[in-house]
């Protein structure tokens, strides 16, 4: 009798995980929720650079713009290898949850903080007194504006194509997925430009030469 007992609540236990999953997925996608958790990512940043900027302090705008620089990469770092990975062993529409899941930070944060690295990055050169003419800083100029083309041109407008889908049911799983693999694949070219980037930083802040 307690062992009929014991699998009736293992089997009540078991629908009803299966059920929470299944409603959670067959969720609608919220632009509400998406701008409740997309906004701030997207406003905060810039927020604080142009706090820091108006204040002066050298201090601080060096402090973000490592702190924004690591985030950045950090994110292109997870996206570029780990969800490459991981996307690898799932079926479309596990991917297309997981992409339902990434959007708002990749649609708000990943472009808040990529724009406001750059910027705090040039305000740190002319802060340094970095010769615009200078072959290193000319790198890490073409190297950022290519970074910059590509997410604006490529990640963003991806990113706004999955948020439109989502936001009309995510009945095309397959262009959620086909936009999100794009951008998880360009996550790891932007990594290996800002590692690029980050090596040429290094004779900015030692003043060795590579």
């Amino acid at each position: 009798m307690k062992h009929n007992i014991s699998l009736i609540y293992s089997c009540t236990d078991y629908i009803t995980v299966v059920t929470t999953e299944t409603v959670n997925r067959n969720m609608p996608f919220s632009i509400r929720d998406s701008l409740w958790t997309g906004l701030p990512m997207i406003l905060i940043p810039p927020a604080i650079m142009v706090a820091i900027i108006i204040s002066g302090n050298f201090y601080f705008l060096e402090y973000f713009h490592v702190i924004s620089g690591s985030a950045w990469t950090g994110m292109d770092l997870v996206m570029g290898i780990f969800f490459a990975y991981i996307m690898k062993g799932l079926g479309d529409a596990e991917k297309a949850e997981v992409s339902k899941r990434l959007t708002p930070m990749m649609l708000f944060f990943m472009p808040a903080i990529s724009t406001t690295t750059v910027t705090a990055g040039v305000y740190l050169a002319l802060s340094l007194g970095i010769s615009f003419t200078s072959p290193y800083f000319i790198v890490v100029a073409v190297i950022a504006i290519i970074l910059t083309v590509q997410g604006l041109l490529i990640f963003l407008p991806n990113e706004a194509r999955v948020y439109l889908e989502l936001i009309r049911g995510g009945k095309d799983i397959r262009k959620i997925v086909r936009l999100t693999m794009i951008n998880i694949r360009l996550s790891l070219v932007q990594l290996v430009l800002q590692i690029t980037i980050i090596l040429f930083m290094a004779h900015f802040a030692t003043g060795f030469a590579l």
